[in-house]
């Protein structure tokens, strides 16, 4: 993965370095050649380059206010025409190779995004009941849902028998916001309902939670 930080130096000696590599590049005509730049515009850019160098060294040589102003617009102008030369002609010029752009100082934009990691394991969760609301179960995930989560999954099973194993679940539902909630049968109510949670990305699952349990109410 390549930085996408701003490639232009902030110190003018950082400046004047990378310009005497793009001099060197934008006047040779096989390079011109070999990355299918314009003539013309090299030679425009390379114009300005001459006139920061100009400004430069005279303000050096000679620190006066109007000096260092001419210099400062020169700098600007330079600066504007870099960028110009490199959105158009070199990030994604595909003649020329990221080592080649990056020996201009220009880096390359991913074309390709990151992954984000999957998280491992399932999300920590509660069931909330409440008695006066008969067969009615609220299950939230814990904490703040992690970067790259587009949603849950949530298996569930009643059963008379005890389930610790996520796979066991045979019904599943997704949610992406708390709280899941569903409203079970009266004849439901009083029995053990097992459930489960998973992280689900673009980029697959997580591993299930332990398997919890609550009575419907």
């Amino acid at each position: 993965m390549t930085s996408n930080t701003d490639w232009v130096p902030s110190s003018e000696d950082g400046l004047i370095k990378l310009i005497a590599v793009w001099s060197t590049k934008l006047s040779n005509t096989s390079t011109q050649t070999a990355y299918g730049w314009v003539a013309a515009e090299c030679t425009a850019t390379i114009a300005t380059i001459t006139a920061f160098n100009t400004a430069y060294t005279t303000y050096h040589t000679t620190p006066t206010q109007i000096n260092r102003m001419a210099k400062d617009e020169a700098k600007k102008t330079l600066i504007t025409a870099l960028r110009k030369f490199a959105a158009e002609r070199i990030r994604s010029n595909s003649k020329m190779t990221p080592p080649q752009r990056l020996e201009l100082g220009v880096t390359t934009r991913d074309t390709v995004p990151t992954p984000i990691p999957v998280p491992h394991d399932g999300p920590e969760s509660e069931a909330e009941t409440n008695p006066n609301v008969p067969g009615v179960i609220r299950v939230r995930y814990k904490g703040a849902k992690p970067y790259g989560v587009d949603h849950f999954n949530l298996g569930y099973l009643i059963s008379d028998v005890p389930i610790t194993e996520p796979t066991d679940l045979l019904h599943m539902e997704t949610f992406s916001h708390n709280p899941w909630e569903h409203t079970f049968t009266t004849s439901e109510s009083g029995k053990t309902l097992y459930y489960a949670l998973r992280y689900v990305t673009r980029e697959g699952v997580s591993h299930w939670s332990k398997v919890q349990r609550v009575v419907i109410p």
